[in-house]
């Protein structure tokens, strides 16, 4: 039986691997595309999906959007830092979709309908809002928790979205952004959100290289200004860097930041010197509070944690634990296992947890054929 903290993940990998996956901890994208019916044109998008996702489990997840899927190496960059941060434990799962533009159109849907007559922001805010959005949380279950991630023109666009649409996002990303055109001004829009009562708190973060340093002198003054301690807004100048490089210098630290305090608050329940398994209702509180949704802890741990307490024979909080790892994971049906296991150090009936385990593992789409039938042979 495996024991390890992050034996699982080495598992997922090692099998995705197998079967040719292309990422650690998500599955592969899927491709597809619809006629916008505010823009009036097709727009193409992929969606990847965490590997616990299912169709019949009611766990919902963050959503990250990226705009300029056509960009293919800035692109393929963001997605996999966000793979490698998630396998990393430094941020949860999350719902990605990735929207790719038409390069004829693509500075249009950013600019805004005060400059050129041309400019089609509103009726992309329109198609973010009410068409990618609402197909994220109906058909994907994605949360309320929204990340946008964009550069360029898209660094502007996120950056107005995060104005204009503060309430309805946790955190934007901009990658190079600059904030200027013609009759419009995101540097006194940022800077009027420091009016504003915000319940939780959301964050901007930029990053910005040789192109724009007048605009990197503009967003830090603002930053430095900003008294309001709801809205977060911090980044990082690359003074010698190119503008197609930005986006991989940035994003990694961008999405740190974004979920450090998440990942305080997993450090602070899987520490060895924290042993109260219902210190995590505090701190999944704590989360609530911070951020105004809850974000489940990662499965490494969880099940580190609930081995740790099975370690020092304090079964009961490692059932606990992995009852909790269940319900967060409805697919990782071998917690089940473990907990025979702890239920078995205390002469406790199993019969019930054999049934649970069995047809969890039924359902699950989370293992291999040959996984599930491995994961059966422990119960002898």
């Amino acid at each position: 039986m495996k024991k390890s903290v992050f034996s699982l993940i080495l598992v997922v990998f090692i099998s995705q691997i197998l079967i040719g996956q292309e990422y650690s901890v998500y599955k592969p994208k899927i491709d597809t595309a619809f006629v916008s019916s505010h823009l009036g044109y097709e727009k193409k998008i992929a969606i990847i999906l965490p590997d616990d996702w299912q169709g019949d489990n009611q766990k919902k997840y963050p959503l990250i959007i990226i705009f300029d899927k056509q960009n293919q190496r800035s692109h393929n960059q963001i997605i996999h830092t966000i793979d490698y941060l998630t396998a990393a434990e430094q941020m949860p799962r999350s719902i990605i979709i990735s929207i790719e533009s038409d390069n004829s159109k693509r500075i249009n849907e950013a600019k805004s309908s005060m400059s050129p007559q041309s400019g089609k922001a509103h009726l992309n805010e329109k198609y973010l809002f009410n068409e990618i959005i609402k197909l994220a949380e109906t058909k994907f279950k994605a949360s309320q928790f929204r990340v946008l991630i964009g550069h360029s023109w898209y660094g502007h666009f996120t950056t107005a979205m995060f104005t204009k649409n503060i309430n309805n996002v946790t955190a934007v990303i901009a990658l190079d952004p600059f904030f200027n055109q013609k009759n419009v001004s995101l540097i006194d829009s940022i800077s009027a959100l420091d009016k504003l009562t915000m319940p939780h708190t959301k964050y901007y973060r930029y990053a910005i290289g040789k192109d724009y340093p007048e605009d990197y002198k503009a967003i830090e003054q603002v930053k430095n200004n900003i008294t309001n301690t709801k809205i977060n807004i911090n980044g990082t100048y690359f003074p010698n860097a190119f503008h197609n490089a930005i986006p991989g210098l940035g994003i990694g630290e961008a999405l740190y930041d974004i979920f450090e305090y998440w990942s305080i608050q997993q450090y602070t329940f899987f520490n060895a010197s924290n042993k109260q398994a219902d210190l995590f209702t505090e701190l999944k509180n704590n989360m609530i509070n911070h951020y105004g949704h809850n974000l489940h802890f990662s499965i490494g741990v969880l099940n580190g944690k609930g081995w740790g307490f099975y370690n020092d024979k304090d079964y009961q909080k490692a059932i606990d634990v992995w009852n909790e790892l269940i319900s967060q994971y409805p697919s990782f049906s071998e917690a089940y296992l473990y907990i025979i296991d702890a239920q078995k150090q205390l002469n406790l009936d199993t019969s019930n947890t054999i049934i649970k385990f069995k047809d969890s593992l039924q359902r699950s789409l989370f293992y291999s054929y040959e996984e599930k039938k491995e994961l059966l042979t422990e119960l002898n």
